[in-house]
């Protein structure tokens, strides 16, 4: 069985920094942890470090010291697995790569066949468990850039998307107000889906501590429920989650395709705010439904 590739690597994303040099330093910033993510989970090189992991682990049981990088992304999968009572799971690798080709579904093994030591780096994983980390690199990039860009420029904000997930830094008034201003500037052509979320509504979720942003629309192959391992058939279209961080924000988007129509309730139980957009079936209607907090619905908190 080949290495399963079911998603791209996160693309070059985009920052905003309040003057210009601080937006070239940002730029640094980014294209570096780029390069690292690129080099420790990239599933389209075949160097990459989670690429021959995988290669590995398909025929053997794995005991491994990884690098510091790779371990911070296991460690941010495993979290998302944990928030979202296992609705998403890394280790739906092999279920997303049969999903492509058509294959009859096969259940994801769970969490329970990945154990990872922070403190050493150690990472075990039974024969079998391939681990699909592109969906938690992209906002794992922006939390870090965002943590990178406070160590070296203390006192100044940030606005890091990258993908389909966004992180916000920097002391509350200044980062309300940086999102608030508008789009980040793409480091490539394009605008990411983050830009597309009203200005002034990110800034009231930002001045809410709600720092992370995820929007994940029309997932199609690319979200997979961990039980069957069969694409999830989402009745949304698109899916807007605020959370505390973009690894939150993304994993509570893409638990939300797979609850489907208890989507909402469970969102807002959870303590972040959501948007969800979607058709009915057979209709051309069109129906978006907001959790309690969301900003601009009625009783919503104030920002």
């Amino acid at each position: 069985m080949s290495t399963p590739t079911p998603h791209r690597a996160p693309d070059a994303g985009a920052v905003r920094a309040p003057a210009p040099d601080l937006q070239a330093e940002a730029l640094r910033i980014a294209a570096r942890v780029r390069r690292q993510v690129a080099r420790a989970a990239d599933p389209g090189r075949i160097d990459s470090e989670l690429s021959l992991l995988n290669r590995f682990a398909e025929h053997e049981d794995v005991d491994v010291v990884v690098g510091p990088v790779l371990a911070e992304l296991v460690a941010a999968a495993l979290l998302s697995a944990r928030l979202t009572s296992g609705l998403v799971d890394p280790t739906t690798g092999v279920s997303a790569w049969r999903a492509l080709d058509g294959l009859d579904p096969d259940p994801a093994p769970g969490i329970g066949r990945v154990e990872l030591d922070p403190s050493t780096r150690r990472l075990r994983m039974g024969r079998g468990t391939v681990l699909d980390l592109a969906p938690v690199a992209g906002a794992w990039a922006a939390d870090r850039t965002v943590r990178l860009f406070a160590h070296e420029h203390p006192g100044h904000a940030l606005v890091a998307e990258v993908g389909g997930a966004c992180a916000v830094g920097g002391p509350p008034a200044a980062a309300a107000a940086l999102v608030a201003a508008g789009p980040a500037a793409r480091t490539a052509p394009g605008a990411g889906p983050c830009a597309e979320v009203v200005p002034t509504v990110r800034a009231a979720l930002v001045g809410r501590g709600l720092r992370g942003l995820a929007v994940l629309e029309h997932p199609g192959d690319a979200v997979v429920d961990p039980v069957s391992g069969a694409p999830v058939a989402s009745p949304w279209d698109r899916v807007v989650v605020a959370a505390a961080g973009a690894v939150e924000a993304q994993a509570y988007a893409r638990a939300a395709h797979v609850l489907g129509r208890d989507a909402p309730g469970w969102l807002a139980a959870c303590g972040a705010e959501a948007e969800l957009t979607g058709s009915r079936p057979g209709s051309n209607l069109r129906r978006r439904l907001r959790t309690p907090g969301w900003p601009g619905r009625p009783g919503a908190g104030a920002a």
